[in-house]
């Protein structure tokens, strides 16, 4: 059996990055977004940055953070249903460790 895995994705970083996201998004057309968050950048006020800015262009958009460090094929279940609920149009990943990555690769990769 052959399994292909795809990351079409564009990474920005730097200053002020997150300011970007509203005019991309909108180029494209989308209008829904599935945001995969490390739950301590939830607790921070991080993920809000980039919440707030989606809330001002008019953009839908579910959070989902019961990302575990070494999750259980539970969690990975849990982030697949969450991710295949929202009809999202697109992703956004907001991390500050591998696991979030990873199990927002795993979840879009379903």
């Amino acid at each position: 059996m052959v399994n292909r895995f795809v990351l079409n994705a564009v990474s920005y970083h730097g200053n002020g990055a997150i300011k970007e996201i509203p005019g991309i998004v909108s180029a494209k057309g989308f209008k829904k977004a599935f945001i995969a968050s490390d739950p301590d950048l939830v607790k921070f006020g991080v993920t809000k940055k980039v919440t707030d800015l989606l809330d001002e262009a008019g953009m839908a958009y579910e959070v989902y953070s019961d990302i575990k460090p070494n999750p259980t094929i539970e969690n990975v279940k849990s982030g697949v249903a969450a991710y295949k609920a929202f009809a999202r149009q697109f992703s956004i990943t907001i991390n500050s460790t591998p696991y979030t990555m990873s199990a927002s690769a795993t979840t879009g990769a379903l």
